[in-house]
């Protein structure tokens, strides 16, 4: 039995320190244990209605309950729930007796070694008995549906045994022109057989049946009921129908090949939620005709406005509605088959236009984002109305890669979002890319002298441990610092920094700084950890873990102190390039954390692949949790995962006391958050109080 399973046990007693002392010697031995003490039978009753429970110890009497009546309570509730007597002043005529009446054993408060050994033992006991109950309904629902599909399957499928019809779906009746299975009951499968092929097909039976038959398969003639014969292709394999060995028959639609077929080869395309194209099959159209002769038009990037702060204030099922239905809407102003919708990112969409000037890509750009205005959406019982904003790049074949129109579509949806909500704005290469050099060469100076005169800060935000871990963990974020003084936050300076190729050097800043720090807080006496943003640049420095490596070396760091952060997003598109780095980091006794997890669909592909030491929940699943069923079963699927790979998981956002008490049952290990304490230049905040 896992040792963090908290143990629920009912305690029949009239002393409330025996009652404790039985915890007590159960959480000793290391268990997490919930007791509570009743005394007559309406506390049981009431006690067993509350939810599960896995243990009930009682003395033989206590002034207005017995074992005894427990047990009858107990089985008129129909509930499995074992008894344990604590036989302390029993005899042992009072002890067989009980036992009689369905207690699992005895056990004495004065033997605490042999009571616990008791208590686990029933516990476990009672949950491998919940589990096969729970195994025995899911095979009866599985039974059910498997017998639902074959009942409504297109393919003509029956049971025979020992050569007689036991059962046939109504494919399989109309096949062989039958319209009642009553009428093939009993009927030899031999007599649906031309005579002709009739000894054929006995050879093969008989063979199948011994287990000797080269295939699983024959082609013969079929017989319908009004003695038509037809080709038939019919496939064996040995089967149980309620509960009895036969063979299963199974005929194919061979119409359905095709019809598969092409339902794959769409579904490949599709976007699962919203309806419209996916990623791949826009980067596959993009390139068949960017750079290609005669070819010209348009790319549209569109991107709902505000969407953050409409998925945390509706929830993560509502908000999926609300981008279902703008793709419908961007879908239906559409007036060419050759023009199509895709889903580019979470809330992104991308369009190509084909055969288009700049005049008519922005004409149709200004009519969809009205027609989104104009939309109001139901989701979660609530009237919403939406905004988008959407820049437009054109291609030619004086363009050869499709990459740069997609940045130049993103750098004109950036340029429309800045002049506000719902605007459009078409990307001049001339102008952009002379206002992008400026723009880039101004941060970049600034951040060389940055770099130069220390002109950063890192600030510190308490990880606090769920589960008892005395260490003090801090979260190092950075911002630089303006000529006033006043502080910049890293979405302002970060992308320059890696546009100008400068990231590399802040990541170095940051992990230098932060090393330095840690290693006087540590020769201070204190047991703190650093969690390190790095940026997806540092995947690509080769002389990054051989500096950081000198750099630990020279700090005199304890193994395990730092842990670096690398995000979802990067980690889901360079899986190899965080695998290569992780296994350096490992090396080096660094530890690595997975920030932002929950956004990525394929999150549970990038853990399975990257074995992070941490996995750290984006900070919009947390905060919905509480209101939005999915973001929750979100939360829990990814900590469940993390769980099963040996992983740690970290909470962000905790912004109130609710979001607090939910965690705790959700599988989270660590919180992070302003309800804690905001980022601050001083490490004060006190874990043992947290703990």
């Amino acid at each position: 039995m896992k040792g963090e399973e908290i143990i629920r046990i009912l305690v029949v007693d009239d002393s409330s320190n025996d009652a404790e002392a039985i915890a007590n010697m159960l959480r000793n031995g290391g268990h997490a244990v919930h007791a509570t003490r009743i005394e007559d039978d309406e506390d049981l009753r009431g006690a067993l209605g509350e939810h599960p429970w896995d243990m009930l110890l009682s003395k033989p009497r206590v002034p207005f309950l017995t074992a005894t009546e427990a047990l009858g309570i107990i089985a008129n509730a129909r509930i499995d729930l074992p008894l344990l007597l604590i036989a302390d002043d029993s005899t042992n005529a009072e002890i067989v007796e009980i036992l009689k009446s369905g207690a699992r054993d005895a056990v004495h408060i004065a033997n605490p070694s042999r009571l616990e050994h008791t208590v686990l033992r029933e516990v476990e006991d009672l949950r491998k008995r919940r589990r096969q109950l729970q195994c025995e309904r899911l095979l009866q629902e599985a039974n059910a549906r498997a017998q639902s599909l074959v009942d409504s399957s297109r393919d003509a499928i029956a049971y025979v045994h020992e050569g007689m019809h036991i059962y046939a779906n109504q494919s399989y009746l109309g096949m062989f022109g039958y319209s009642d299975a009553i009428e093939l009951e009993g009927l030899p499968i031999m007599d649906l057989v031309v005579p002709e092929d009739q000894g054929k097909f006995k050879t093969f039976l008989r063979t199948h049946v011994k287990g000797g038959a080269d295939a699983d398969s024959i082609q013969i003639h079929g017989r319908k009921s009004d003695k038509t014969p037809f080709e038939v292709t019919m496939e064996f394999s040995t089967a149980s129908y309620e509960g009895e060995s036969c063979t299963q028959i199974v005929i194919r639609d061979q119409s359905l090949s095709k019809e598969l077929e092409k339902k794959l080869d769409d579904l490949s395309k599709q976007d699962l939620l919203t309806g419209v194209y996916n990623r791949q099959y826009f980067l596959e159209q993009l390139r068949g005709v960017v750079g290609k002769e005669k070819r010209h038009g348009a790319v549209l990037y569109v991107r709902p406005d505000n969407f953050r702060e409409l998925r945390q204030n509706i929830g993560i099922a509502a908000s999926d509605m609300i981008l279902t239905e703008v793709a419908s809407v961007l879908n239906n102003q559409l007036t060419t088959e050759k023009d199509f919708v895709a889903r580019f990112e979470s809330n992104i969409f991308t369009i190509v236009l084909h055969d288009i000037g700049p005049k008519k890509a922005e004409a149709i750009g200004n009519k969809m984002r009205d027609a989104v205005a104009a939309h109001i959406a139901e989701a979660g019982g609530k009237s919403v109305n939406i905004t988008c904003s959407i820049g437009i790049s054109l291609y030619s074949d004086a363009i050869r890669n499709p990459q740069e129109v997609i940045t130049r579509s993103e750098k004109a949806y950036n340029h429309a979002s800045e002049q506000g909500l719902g605007q459009v704005y078409l990307y001049n290469p001339g102008e952009e890319e002379m206002a992008d050099r400026e723009r880039i060469a101004a941060w970049e100076k600034r951040l060389k002298n940055a770099l130069r005169s220390n002109s950063f800060r890192l600030l510190f935000q308490p990880v606090v441990s769920l589960r008892g871990d005395s260490h003090e963990n801090y979260e190092v974020l950075l911002r630089m610092l303006a000529e006033d003084g006043s502080e910049i936050h890293p979405r302002e300076f970060i992308p320059a920094a890696e546009q100008s190729g400068l990231m590399v050097a802040v990541d170095r800043w940051v992990l230098a700084n932060s090393v330095k720090a840690l290693a006087e807080r540590r020769r201070a006496g204190h047991k703190t950890n650093f969690f390190v943003k790095l940026s997806g640049g540092a995947l690509h420095d080769a002389r990054l873990l051989p500096w950081l490596r000198d750099l630990l070396k020279a700090a005199k760091l304890e193994a395990n102190t730092l842990t670096v952060e690398v995000s979802e997003a990067v980690a889901a598109h360079q899986i190899k390039a965080v695998t290569n780095l992780l296994t350096g980091l490992k090396q080096l006794h660094v530890r690595m954390a997975l920030d932002h997890v929950g956004l990525a669909p394929n999150f549970s592909n990038v853990l399975k692949h990257c074995d992070a030491d941490f996995v750290k929940l984006d900070g919009s699943i947390v905060a919905a949790m509480n209101r939005d069923a999915t973001a929750k079963q979100t939360l829990q699927a990814i900590s469940a995962t993390a769980k099963d790979g040996g992983k740690l998981v970290i909470a962000e956002f905790v912004e109130d006391a609710q979001t607090l008490a939910a965690l705790w049952t959700s599988g989270v290990d660590y919180i992070q958050g302003h309800f804690l304490q905001p980022p601050s230049t001083e490490m004060n905040f006190d874990f043992s109080s947290a703990g």
